[in-house]
Parts: C-alpha cells; sequence; structure tokens
C-alpha cells in the first residue's frame, strides 16, 4: 500500500499527470515514455484511463499489459474498464513492437476481459486485425471520422458490443469484423462503404435493423448468416450478388426489397428465413443451390429474367402457393420445389427443356400445371406424391419420363402423353388409384416394372403396338381393368405383371410371346378367356395363373396346337384348352 501512494505521488508531481479517484489522464510529451509516466504500481490502480500525446511501440505495449489483466489481484486494486484514446497519435516504429502510423496493432486488445468502453484515436484510420476480438464485456466504442478501415475478426465474439455508430468515411469492413456481437440492435452502413466482406456481421442475433447507404456491389457470403431477429432488409441498387447464405438463418425477417437487376442469387443465401413472405425480383440471372430453401412463411415467387436455378432453391417451402418464373430457364433442377405442399399455381418458360429428378416431389396442392412446350425431358419422381395433380397432358417433344415421375398422384384422372417415348419406365404412374383413362404414343417398346401397380380405377389401357414387354408387377392390382390385349410384338410379360387384376375377364396373348412370368396372372379370379396366337405355348411357371378358377377358364388356340399345349407341364393344368383358329 505505501509503494502505491509513494508511486502515486511520484505521478502527481508529474505535471503530465491528473488524477482523480480512480480516473488517470496521461500526456505523453515524448513517444516512448508511458512507461515512466505510468509505473507498475499505478497501472493496477486504475479502471479509467485517458491518454494523450504521440506515441510508439513502447507505448502500445504498455497499454496492452494494462488492458489485459482480467481480474485485480489484490485487495486496492482495480482493472482498466474505460480507455480514452481520442487524443493519441500513434507513429510508425520499428523495433521490437513495431506500429504503422495511425493504426492499433493487430489483436491490440484481443480477449481483454476488463474492458468496457473504448474511445479511439481522432487520427486512426484503421482497426486492426483481431484489434478487439473477444472482448466479452466491450458494450461501447467510439470511432473517429478519420477510420477507413475495420479489418478482419476486429471486434469478433465483443458479446456485449450494444451499439456501433460506423464514421462517415468509412470504405470497408473486412471479414468477420462483427461476427458473434450477440448484443448489436442495429447498424448503419454508411454512403462510402464500398466493401462489406464475408461473415461481416454473421451470428449477431440480436440485430434487428440494417441500413445500408453504401453502394456496395454485393452481399458477401454469410454477411448477416443466423440474425436471428433482423426483419426487414432493403438490399441497394448497386448489389448485383447475394452471396451464399448471405442472410441464412434469418429467422425472423419478413421481407427483402430486391434490386431491380441481379447477377446473382448465391447458395443458401435466404435458406431458413423461415418468416420470409414473399420474393420478387424483376431480374436474376443466376438462383443458387437452396437458395430459398425452409422458408417455411412464403406464400408467393415472381423472378424475371431467369437464366439459372441451382438444386432445391424452394425446397420444403411448405407455405408456398403461387409461382412464376419467366426467362431462358433450360430446366428446372433436382428438387427445386419440393416438398412445396401448398403450391398451387405454377407458371414456367416455355423455353424449359428439363424437369430434373425430384423438382415437384410431393406438392400436394398442385392440381393442374402446363408443361412447357419446348419440355425434352421428365427425370425421375419429378412429380411423386403429388397426390392433388387431376389431369396431364405431356408435349410432343418430350422423349423421355424417369421413373415414379407421377407414383402417388392418387387424384390423377386422366393422361395424355404425346412425346416419343421409346419406355414406360419403372413406377411412372404406381399408386395412381384415381386413373381412369391412358394415351401412350406409338413409339412405346416396353411398359416398366410397377408402372400402373394399384391404378385400381384404370377400366382399359391400349398398349401400344410396338411394345415387346411388359416388367414385372406392371399393373399389378388394376382390379377394374376388364380386359388384356398384349400387343402383337410382345415378347416378354414380367412376373407379377397382372396379378390381382381381379376384374379381367379377357386376356389375349400374341404369337410372338415367348415368356410369362411367375404369378403372372396370380388372382385373376374373373379370369375366363385366355387367347393364345402362338402355336407354341409360352414358357410358364406354375404359379403364373395361381388362384385362377381354372376349370371355369377357357384357353383358345391356333387350330393343330393342342397337343403342343398338352404336353406342356405347366399349361396342361388348365384343363379347357379349345382349338378355334
Amino acid at each position: 500500500m505505501k509503494k502505491i501512494l509513494f508511486a502515486l505521488m511520484l505521478c502527481l508531481a508529474n505535471s503530465s499527470v491528473i488524477m482523480a479517484q480512480n480516473q488517470l489522464t496521461v500526456t505523453v510529451d515524448t513517444a516512448g515514455t508511458l512507461a515512466r509516466l505510468l509505473p507498475n504500481e499505478v497501472r493496477s490502480s486504475i479502471s479509467e484511463l485517458k491518454v494523450n500525446g504521440e506515441l510508439n511501440g513502447q507505448d502500445i505495449k504498455v497499454l496492452q499489459s494494462i488492458t489485459s489483466r482480467a481480474r485485480p489481484r489484490g485487495e486496492n486494486e482495480e482493472v482498466l474498464t474505460e480507455l480514452d484514446l481520442t487524443d493519441v497519435v500513434i507513429l510508425e516504429a520499428k523495433g521490437s513492437f513495431r506500429t504503422r502510423a495511425n493504426q492499433l496493432p493487430a489483436a491490440m486488445f484481443a480477449n481483454c476481459q476488463s474492458l468496457e468502453v473504448v474511445l479511439l484515436p481522432s487520427t486512426l484510420e484503421s482497426v486492426s486485425k483481431s484489434c478487439f476480438s473477444g472482448c466479452t464485456n466491450l458494450r461501447e466504442v467510439v470511432m473517429p471520422d478519420s477510420l477507413l478501415v475495420i479489418d478482419d475478426y476486429a471486434f469478433n465474439g465483443c458479446v456485449s458490443l450494444t451499439s456501433v455508430e460506423l464514421p462517415a468515411e468509412l470504405q470497408k469492413i473486412e471479414n468477420h469484423a462483427f461476427d458473434g456481437c450477440r448484443s448489436l440492435t442495429e447498424i448503419e452502413i454508411p454512403e462510402e462503404v464500398e466493401l462489406i466482406d464475408n461473415y461481416a456481421f454473421v451470428r449477431c442475433v440480436n440485430l434487428e435493423k440494417v441500413v445500408i447507404k453504401g453502394a456496395v456491389s454485393r452481399i458477401p457470403v454469410s454477411a448477416f448468416a443466423d440474425c436471428e431477429r433482423l426483419k426487414v432488409i432493403d438490399i441497394p441498387a448497386s448489389v448485383d450478388i447475394i452471396g451464399n447464405e448471405a442472410f441464412k438463418g434469418c429467422r425472423s425477417l419478413e421481407e427483402v426489397t430486391m434490386p431491380e437487376v441481379l447477377a446473382e442469387i448465391g447458395n443458401n443465401a435466404f435458406e431458413n428465413c423461415v418468416s420470409l413472405k414473399q420474393v420478387a425480383a424483376h431480374s436474376v440471372g443466376k438462383v443458387g443451390n437452396a437458395a430459398f430453401a425452409g422458408c417455411l412463411s412464403m406464400q408467393r415467387v415472381t423472378m424475371g429474367g431467369v437464366g439459372r436455378l441451382g438444386t432445391a432453391v424452394f425446397l420444403n417451402c411448405s407455405g408456398l402457393a403461387s409461382v412464376a418464373i419467366d426467362g431462358a430457364l433450360s430446366a428446372i433442377p433436382k428438387q427445386t420445389f419440393s416438398g412445396c405442399t401448398s403450391l398451387a399455381s405454377v407458371k414456367l418458360p416455355p423455353v424449359i427443356r428439363n424437369i430434373d429428378e425430384l423438382a415437384f416431389f410431393e406438392c400436394k396442392s398442385l392440381q393442374q400445371i402446363e408443361l412447357p412446350t419446348a419440355l425434352r425431358e421428365i427425370d425421375e419422381h419429378a412429380f411423386e406424391n403429388c397426390t392433388n395433380l387431376k389431369t396431364l397432358h405431356v408435349p410432343s417433344l418430350v422423349k423421355r419420363i424417369g421413373e415414379g415421375a407421377f407414383s402417388g398422384c392418387l387424384s390423377l384422372d386422366s393422361v395424355h402423353v404425346e412425346g416419343f417415348i421409346e419406355q414406360v419406365e419403372d413406377n411412372l404412374f404406381r399408386y395412381c388409384r384415381s386413373l381412369r383413362a391412358v394415351a401412350l404414343p406409338v413409339s412405346v417398346r416396353s411398359i416398366g416394372d410397377n408402372a400402373f401397380e394399384q391404378c385400381s380405377l384404370l377400366q382399359q389401357i391400349t398398349l401400344p403396338i410396338s411394345i415387346d414387354e411388359i416388367g414385372d408387377n406392371a399393373f399389378e392390382k388394376c382390379v377394374s381393368l376388364t380386359t388384356i390385349i398384349v400387343p402383337a410384338a410382345c415378347r416378354s410379360i414380367g412376373s407379377a405383371a397382372f396379378r390381382d387384376c381381379s376384374g379381367i375377364m379377357r386376356i389375349e396373348l400374341p404369337a410372338a410371346l415367348k415368356k410369362i412370368g411367375s404369378n403372372a396372372f396370380a388372382q385373376c379370379v374373373s379370369l375366363r378367356d385366355v387367347v393364345c396366337y402362338s402355336p407354341i405355348p409360352p414358357t410358364m411357371t406354375r404359379s403364373t395363373f395361381k388362384g385362377v378358377p381354372v376349370a371355369a377358364c377357357t384357353v383358345y388356340i391356333p387350330k393343330g396346337a393342342k397337343n403342343t399345349y398338352r404336353k406342356d407341364k405347366t399349361w396342361n393344368r388348365l384343363p379347357k384348352i379349345v382349338e378355334q383358329f
């Protein structure tokens, strides 16, 4: 205690030191002398410090040692909570601790747990990299008009910082500058700012208001990601790119004003903005992957000039009801509208050539869609589980419809395929339980596995003459079918192809048929007539007609073929074989 009092008396005897209670003002007349003006005993007795004058590296090092003390070490000691450097000029200095003119050194106050208020030098041009990073109790920073740059991680993790007034001449806000400033509630970015860099305000979870006055050209990667209380953002007209994850996880964001012209909205830019209600963009060249995925409250999307969409752009936007997209778009990519369960109205550009995998998966409110006239391909599961889709017209240029593209469309009543597809793919119309009418083009050569399984209202289907194969379970449980005429070119009928078609009464099998799979007509309990035009019995198994009342069923074959059929152990199980033609 005596040492501290003696040190204070020496300091007070010096006209450069003024002290009141725990407040101390020090004027440095000669750079490099701060250590002499502030002996160790004094440094531990002050909570508020104002420094005036020119400082070099040695002086800066002294300030670092004072601010780095996180807690008092003795009963009468203090830690520094407020630091006023308004009238400090930082000099260019070499030596063991180098400094640049008008710049605080990198990590100058990093992890200083006691600092609460800092007034920066009036001539300061840059807040250096990590300067205040981890200052968890810092609540106020006064920045000078001279400040041009806030460098990388400058205020990273300053969780108590409640407000920041950025100077009018500021030009750059660098990477992670305010990352994790959890108490920051609003920020106004001045007109002279030309760069906001990646992650600048990420995880500012209480940030409610952002005003961007600067003519920035982009909102960078994760600039405002996880700003959970941000409600409104007006993006300046100067912006042409919204970067990846720029506003991802802004859960309170309700309204976004887009520029008239945007070159790009990046990947995941607005993902999980669960309160966002609508998006309107007059012209946007590219929209990245999952850009609006998980925007649960979004109801309407209007976009013009679109040249490219990424995958899953509107994935699981369960409230989305209306979409109008225009532009030179060539494809609706994978999962674009997957899980948009409220989607009822879709307007697409006529130039689209591809609708990709799962593009409209589980769009359960979609009752109709006008497919683009330029369409060439509909990929796997594109409209699967669109349970309210009622009618479908596939345009003439379509050459392929992928597996399961319309599976589970429970309300689908009629299908007209005008395009020259060669195959009805596996599971294409599986579980379309309301399907009554299907018109297939003459180009179809095969019916895939489970293609029409459980189309329980399908009463008849005209199979194109060029079909040479009917796949496994292709028409299983199509209980309303009454007559099946297998086309003349067909060589193979798959296993369980017509199993449990309990309404089928008559089957006509062509001369070209070589193989009938196991259980192909099993449980066809109404079957009475089987007409087989081949003089040589097609191969089949003992289960092909399993469960059919064979005593009531007659097989009609060509004249002169009866002995051949009787010698076949599987056909011989059918007792009524009659030569008729």
